[in-house]
């Protein structure tokens, strides 16, 4: 078995364009869109592939009318993930979201892997992450252009985003400050992250610093998708069956090879960030996430906050069988 700390990734926007994007989101067309709920991911797509499956869930329900898939950040400096995430955007006929990527960008290029090859041979609208809107830029114009209380923010890498997100103050996108825009724009935050009752984890550890910040201080509810979820649920061999000009089969092939399956960590957040709990999940009674200066974390259930963690109630099997429906599902 790989071990939290060891098991996942390898780290390696202009005014105008998020203009643009508020513009784009500020007001639903119809009666049907208020009711749909609306989502933002920030990923730390670019070696581990389950952020490209977890993209592709959202994308497919999407595309289902099941979630408004409002933007994607990118929460590592990579030059290939922005462009990643553009190619399972641009394929699923959803090329009009936008991506943004944490600044500065790492210019170097780096050891090949899925996330260049998507960048460079299926369509994007970006090619390149130092093309792609600085991630809290899009952030606050996003969230500006969205009704109170009514977006869900799925992380799924890093808290390094999220932690400028909050520290951030009022710009021509909102005279609110990070925090404030938060807690007025936000439902909640799902994040997966951490172990529980206790442990140490990838997400968490490889920025601890802003771990602690956000958890310490983000002001609405924060549910949490902990490695022990997704790690015995396992997925996306059956992207084998798929088309061939699939980036996501290309990604899995690439990461795990043709027919093979993946653990699905961040599947199980996204998926519960845009279905919620029925017949597969619990909620922990709530709690609160200490984050050590490791960025270990340790669950206690007093003085309790708006915290709460996913316990399984379905068996693994179950679970990978409402992932890979939209994992493999046509595109429209």
């Amino acid at each position: 078995m790989i071990s939290p700390l060891s098991r996942r990734r390898m780290l390696g926007g202009t005014a105008l364009a998020t203009a643009v994007v508020a513009g784009m989101l500020a007001s639903p067309a119809g009666a049907e869109a208020e009711t749909t709920p609306r989502l933002i991911i920030d990923t730390d797509i670019f070696a581990d592939v389950d952020d490209v499956g977890a993209l592709a869930i959202a994308n497919a329900a999407h595309q289902a009318g099941d979630v408004r898939l409002l933007a994607v950040v990118v929460n590592t400096p990579s030059r290939w993930g922005a462009p990643a995430a553009s190619a399972i955007n641009t394929y699923y006929g959803n090329s009009h979201v936008p991506v943004g990527a944490r600044e500065p960008v790492d210019d170097s290029v780096a050891e090949r892997n899925y996330a260049q090859y998507l960048a460079e041979h299926f369509p994007n609208s970006l090619r390149d992450g130092r093309y792609a809107p600085e991630a809290v830029s899009l952030y606050r114009s996003v969230l500006a252009g969205q009704p109170d209380h009514g977006v869900t923010i799925a992380a799924i890498g890093l808290q390094t985003n999220l932690a400028a997100l909050l520290a951030s103050g009022p710009d021509s996108r909102s005279r609110l400050t990070g925090r404030e825009l938060v807690a007025r724009k936000v439902a909640r935050l799902v994040v997966m992250g951490g172990q529980y009752p206790a442990g140490a984890e990838f997400n968490f550890t490889q920025d601890p610093a802003a771990t602690q910040r956000v958890v310490a201080a983000w002001p609405t509810r924060m549910i949490f998708d902990g490695f022990e979820i997704g790690d015995t649920v396992y997925t996306g061999a059956g992207l084998a069956g798929t088309a061939a000009d699939n980036p996501v089969r290309a990604a899995y092939r690439i990461y795990v090879g043709e027919g093979n399956n993946r653990s699905s960590w961040d599947l199980t957040a996204v998926h519960y960030a845009i279905y919620g709990a029925p017949g597969l999940y619990r909620l922990s009674g709530p709690g609160n996430n200490d984050i050590a200066t490791d960025g270990s974390n340790t669950w206690h259930d007093t003085p309790p906050k708006d915290q709460y963690y996913l316990v399984k109630t379905a068996s693994d099997d179950t679970i990978a069988g409402e992932l890979n429906q939209l994992l493999t599902r046509p595109r429209r």
